[in-house]
């Protein structure tokens, strides 16, 4: 619970939080209370194949071109995998799934006060802003990016919960739209990023897929790209990033191959995609080995300023990066995880707000992987795992809510 609240809020926190869950975890396994759950979780294809992409980590060490130290700090951090199964063996069929989910939607409320406040305060003219502040618009706790993505979980969450839950007051149900209304202006007018604006409307149009009856499919789908087209016409922040984006591209089609670490502008991800694929054809088999991704892929960027500007880091595409340091077996293990965590979410998308929420969840998993590598990012890395277990393994009272009054 208290992860679930430190992961929006702070890096630190997280880390402690995580650290001494691990410790419960392990002191829990010595004094034989979680024997029972083992067995069902590692049956689990979630399981098996978050186990398996650790492994293929851990195997692609075997033969990596780095440094010791830069191998043992990726495999390290690629151990947030064993985090799914240990969350799982926590979590299963427990009251704290709901706390879990209580605590993130806590957090994230209070962020998005914050940020409010924070554009409040500097439309008054108050001054410097008194409180921790990261930048990029209206973002309070994480940079723009992390901000946006964890703001479309909370839209989901709480669009999920007022359209899924039959139960529900009406005060709480309006409350909860209010809510994911406030957090959807959040994202597309106060706080700027492209890769906020794609996950919001994919896990948004998933939502719909799963919420609105066969009937009212079409309708939803249609309501939905015409509140879209609306926001897109009446945000001049969005229509700047789109416009920003458009010119990247033309400028990236136009480039000659002297200029391209200077295409795209600011974070120029089309140039990287396209450095960090000559690395991959360079050994697309077994890969470079774990920890060698900032290695080799500045050996060969062109030009050597990319490196140290965003592309020495990670190639902003999960694929990528497994294909750089796994080769085939990295990219297979992934998919192969991506996969069971798809089929095991849309199977459940009927059982309650929990299983409506989870397919929309897997699709802001699968776009931000598309323009960022979020296993290699510690509030992702840690946030994703704890709530894919949240919405796999509800208690059964969360999975079958009850059903609706009949009319009178």
């Amino acid at each position: 619970m208290a992860l679930a609240f430190a992961i929006p809020v702070s890096n630190a926190l997280t880390s402690v939080a995580a650290a001494a869950f691990v410790a419960v975890m392990v002191l829990g396994q010595v004094a034989g209370s979680w024997r029972g759950r083992w067995a069902l979780v590692l049956r689990h294809p979630v399981s098996l194949t978050s186990l398996a992409l650790f492994g293929s980590v851990l195997l692609a060490s075997a033969w990596t071109s780095a440094a010791p130290q830069a191998a043992a700090s990726q495999a390290m951090r690629n151990a947030s995998l064993l985090l799914l199964p240990l969350f799982a063996v926590a979590l299963w069929d427990s009251v704290w799934v709901r706390r879990c989910l209580q605590a993130f939607s806590v957090a994230m409320v209070l962020t998005l006060v914050l940020s409010f406040a924070h554009a409040l305060w500097g439309l008054a003219g108050a001054g410097s802003w008194p409180l921790p502040y990261k930048g990029g618009g209206d973002a309070i706790f994480h940079v723009h990016i992390t901000h946006n993505v964890l703001m479309s979980v909370a839209v989901l969450l709480w669009l999920g919960q007022a359209l899924a839950d039959h139960g529900l007051r009406p005060a709480r149900r309006g409350a909860l739209g209010l809510l994911a209304a406030l957090a959807v202006f959040n994202i597309l007018w106060m706080v700027p990023g492209r890769t906020g604006y794609a996950t919001l409307l994919a896990g948004l149009l998933v939502l719909a897929l799963a919420c609105c009856p066969r009937r009212w499919r079409a309708h939803g789908l249609l309501g939905l790209v015409a509140l879209t087209a609306a926001a897109l016409w009446m945000s001049d922040s969005v229509q700047g990033r789109l416009d920003r984006t458009w010119r990247e591209i033309q400028a990236f089609e136009g480039a000659g191959s002297a200029q391209r670490g200077d295409v795209n502008l600011a974070d120029h991800r089309l140039a990287i995609w396209r450095e960090a694929l000559k690395v991959v054809q360079q050994s697309p088999l077994i890969g470079h080995g774990t920890g060698s991704y900032r290695t080799v892929f500045c050996a060969s960027a062109q030009p050597p300023d990319m490196c140290s500007y965003g592309g020495g880091k990670h190639p902003h595409n999960q694929f990528l990066f497994a294909a750089i340091e796994g080769g085939m077996l990295g990219v297979a293990c992934y998919a192969a995880w991506l996969l069971a965590l798809g089929l095991a979410l849309w199977r459940q998308r009927g059982q309650g707000p929990l299983g409506a929420i989870g397919p929309g969840l897997w699709v802001v998993w699968v776009v931000y992987g598309m323009v960022d590598t979020p296993l290699q990012l510690l509030t992702e890395r840690h946030f994703f795992p704890l709530f894919l277990v949240l919405l796999l393994f509800p208690p059964l009272a969360l999975r079958h809510p009850p059903p609706l009054p009949e009319p009178r």
